[in-house]
């Protein structure tokens, strides 16, 4: 089965070494447009893309630092002036809650999903079957030298045996790498891989295989490689992410969704990076901007790290932050468009609902949009956006 890659930015050891100045790994401006056009089904240029990111990511990091201070305020905190700084307090008080080994670790996951799907049923976001479960585990030794925090495996599609796995993987009970995954660290990644992010999707696709096209199911070009064509990560990943957006929106009897101020603050630190990678891949891969500053900008931005990685005076925290930088950048400069599915994918699901909101009016089910968005397989949704909006009117005129 394909293999839905972690989405945190990478921690542990080891350092990759930048590919120098030829930027051999650049896949160049017009290949980036041919794949967007041809792969991605989008009507847009690299070009547009890296101007359009950058007002996005800053109003991110406003959201940030206002949150920020309010959680500072309510557990009675004096944070700095500087808005940057007061986030990474924030982060650092809240990484003192955190799991003491790994198996406390993988067992906080399995909580947080359990928590999740009862939010579900409580709520009436999706109908969950009595029999749903997500099976968090952790990560076998064969696959942890590929798994670098989390992942999700699918089930194989065409197969009635079988189950997705969501795997954690331990940290040889490493404090620092603990604390990343502290309490309400843990909520976000639980959506994105479990519930009612990949594990759901692709049980709601597996249940209703006999009606997806088996083309949908294919994965063009290799698998994790420069020469796939990242079609069914748009689908996969920009349904994780909308999740985790999802799960923050106010629900029947949940006025401020699923995650507390905290876990909401993560789900925030999320989406900023996934807004920062449509910068930094189409900088990159179009030589807007060099892999150094890339790997710069990342921890400065996702990590609210200031100054210089090759500053040979950096803190231990700036130095952690440049190691899983330039591993996030090593990771963006060999797989060019795959970073970008994940907010586009989800600005399309968005773009799709308010679209079927408006054409339905009152007869606009949210429940019934996922289900047979989920239901359409894991394809670009420019290639059946008219299909999707014709079942739902369908459907709306049948139960008339």
């Amino acid at each position: 089965g394909d293999t839905i890659t972690t989405d945190r930015p990478a921690r542990g050891a080891g350092n990759i070494e930048s590919p120098g100045a030829q930027d051999r790994y650049a896949f160049g401006e017009e290949e980036y447009n041919w794949a967007l056009k041809n792969n991605l089904r989008m009507e847009t240029t690299a070009a547009k893309l890296y101007e359009e990111a950058w007002p996005v990511v800053e109003d991110t990091r406003r959201q940030m630092v206002e949150l920020a201070r309010q959680i500072g305020q309510k557990r009675g905190m004096t944070l700095p002036a500087d808005g940057p700084q007061a986030v990474q307090a924030v982060f650092e008080e809240l990484g003192k809650d955190y799991p003491k080994t790994d198996a406390e670790m993988v067992n906080w996951y399995r909580e947080s999903g359990v928590k999740l799907v009862d939010y579900a049923r409580r709520t009436g976001v999706f109908d969950v079957p009595a029999d749903y479960k997500l099976d968090v585990v952790e990560t076998p030794p064969p696959l942890r030298a590929s798994i670098d925090g989390a992942a999700y495996y699918p089930a194989p599609p065409f197969k009635q045996s079988g189950v997705g796995r969501f795997y954690v993987s331990p940290t040889d009970n490493d404090p620092a790498a603990l604390q990343a995954n502290n309490r309400a660290a843990l909520a976000d990644l639980a959506v994105h891989e479990g519930f009612p992010g990949h594990d759901w999707h692709y049980k709601v696709m597996t249940q209703y295989r006999g009606e997806i096209a088996p083309v949908r199911w294919l994965t063009p070009g290799a698998v994790e490689d420069s020469s796939s064509m990242w079609e069914d990560s748009m689908a996969s990943e920009g349904w994780a992410l909308y999740s985790e957006a999802l799960m923050a929106e106010p629900a029947a009897g949940a006025p401020e969704g699923f995650y507390t101020p905290e876990e909401r603050l993560y789900q925030l630190k999320g989406k900023l990076y996934r807004d920062l990678r449509v910068r930094i891949d189409t900088g990159i891969h179009t030589g807007k901007m060099t892999y150094d500053e890339a790997v710069d900008l990342f921890s400065e931005v996702v990590d609210f790290q200031p100054g210089k990685c090759s500053d040979a005076s950096k803190t231990e925290a700036k130095r952690a932050s440049c190691d899983s930088s330039e591993r996030a950048i090593f990771r963006y400069s060999k797989w060019p468009t795959q970073a970008i599915t994940y907010r586009l994918g989800k600005d399309q699901i968005f773009a799709l609902r308010a679209e079927a909101s408006k054409l339905l009016g009152d007869k606009f089910s949210p429940k019934e949009f996922h289900l047979l968005f989920m239901r359409q397989g894991t394809i670009p949704a420019g290639y059946f956006r008219e299909e999707l909006l014709r079942e739902l009117q369908k459907g709306v005129g049948s139960r008339q």
